[in-house]
């Protein structure tokens, strides 16, 4: 569906969701070629950028549905990318981690996911890029605000 930017600007929110709809299916073919999902993609990207996060810090850092973390987290971990140890803080929750196997699906998937992140952004200046990122911003803590 192609974008149409004669809407007004209460309708922001509606551009939002299509622009992540836009950005899931330019990653998802990729991904379907690594054999690895949207959510699962998250959650590897997550644990090589950070290192022993639990299931939650996951779930609250990309705002998704918790189902839909801990099934990825499952079948990764089925599938050997990720292991899982007690958390010493808390006996309830596991620290996570990407084995050696989740290493090399990461350094596979993550050249392209930088490409198209590159081509996605280079439609704006670097100016545009950062007030659209102070805007976000905003609007990702006013939701928070609300979601509490």
């Amino acid at each position: 569906m192609p974008y149409d930017d004669t809407r007004s600007a209460d309708d922001i929110l509606s551009a939002i969701h299509i622009l992540a709809n836009l950005i899931g299916g330019a990653y998802s073919d990729h991904l379907d070629d690594m054999g690895i999902t949207v959510p699962e993609w998250r959650v590897v990207l997550t644990l090589a950028r950070y290192p022993g996060s639990t299931a939650t810090e996951i779930t609250d850092r990309w705002a998704m549905d918790k189902m839909a973390i801990s099934r990825a987290i499952q079948r990764q971990e089925k599938a050997g990318n990720i292991q899982r140890k007690r958390n010493p803080d808390d006996r309830r929750s596991f620290r996570l981690s990407l084995t050696s196997s989740g290493d090399s699906l990461y350094e596979k998937i993550v050249p392209v996911a930088n490409e198209r992140y590159q081509t996605l952004v280079s439609s704006l200046s670097r100016r545009e890029l950062g007030s659209l990122h102070k805007s976000l911003d905003k609007l990702i803590a006013r939701a928070t605000e609300m979601d509490n």
